[in-house]
């Protein structure tokens, strides 16, 4: 008879996620929906209330390991492996809709392009874009991961990829675990010397994002790019050939 209600009950919420969706409902049932397809025939219901108690929340539940997963009990092997790879099949199929898109113009497009592949990272990451004078993505690599208050990178990690890759326009993104996507003091430093030694080089640094779930920082769209290379102005007289610069329009982008 238990297993008859635990039947019902499951058939009852998955019916109900197949009318409504999920935005009704409380994490816990979202968390306990998620279990009951691999814990069979057992109630998940006050297993996801602990282990939501545990994590502290939904995205902390999915952001654990399975080790720290199966030390809640009912939590096994198989279960706590799903649960700790849901981010990275998630991530897979970002990056699989990356695939679709071949322009960045925008800050807010630069950030819909990544917003998925930093989802759950809980370390600073840095990627690279490289784009064409008609802003194409010609190549993206991750070139630096790090802890979750830097990831280091060189100024010269990023001049030889774009000399490997032979291209003069580069957006550069990376995230803020935190959710704080105010510039540090060294992003700050970094994205001038980046400006600088690219612009003596005829090249361009298109924008340097930074970002969290929910939000980002654009050194474009803030202004601080066009000042950095008007400092610079002096250096850049007669002495460089500069490289035709990618198409990047922040005018009709919401400021973050």
């Amino acid at each position: 008879m238990a297993e008859h209600n635990h039947y019902g009950h499951r058939s009852r919420l998955r019916e109900r996620v197949a009318q409504e969706g999920l935005e009704h409902f409380h994490d816990y049932q979202v968390l306990e929906y998620v279990l009951s397809f691999v814990i069979p025939y057992k109630d998940t219901n006050d297993l996801a209330h602990e282990l939501i108690d545990k994590f502290g929340s939904l995205a902390g539940v999915f952001e654990a390991d399975a080790k720290e997963l199966m030390t809640v009990k009912g939590m096994g092997e198989v279960s706590a492996t799903f649960i700790s790879d849901f981010l990275k099949i998630y991530n897979r199929y970002e990056r699989c809709k990356l695939a679709k898109r071949t322009q960045l113009i925008s800050p807010q497009d630069t950030y819909d392009y990544f917003r998925g592949l930093f989802t759950g990272k809980l370390v600073e990451e840095l990627y690279i874009v490289a784009l064409s004078p008609k802003s194409k993505i010609l190549k993206v690599q991750r070139i630096s991961s790090g802890s979750n208050t830097e990831a280091k990178v060189t100024i010269r990690d990023i001049t030889d990829l774009m000399s490997s890759l032979k291209v003069a326009n580069i957006i550069v993104a990376h995230n803020h675990p935190d959710g704080d996507v105010k510039p540090s003091e060294e992003d700050n430093k970094f994205t001038k010397a980046l400006v600088t030694t690219l612009s003596i080089n005829g090249c361009h640094l298109i924008d340097h994002i930074i970002m969290s779930n929910k939000k980002f920082y654009s050194y474009r769209q803030s202004g601080l790019i066009d000042k950095y290379k008007g400092e610079i102005a002096y250096l850049l007289e007669g002495k460089t050939v500069a490289q035709p610069e990618a198409f990047y329009g922040v005018k009709n982008d919401k400021k973050r």
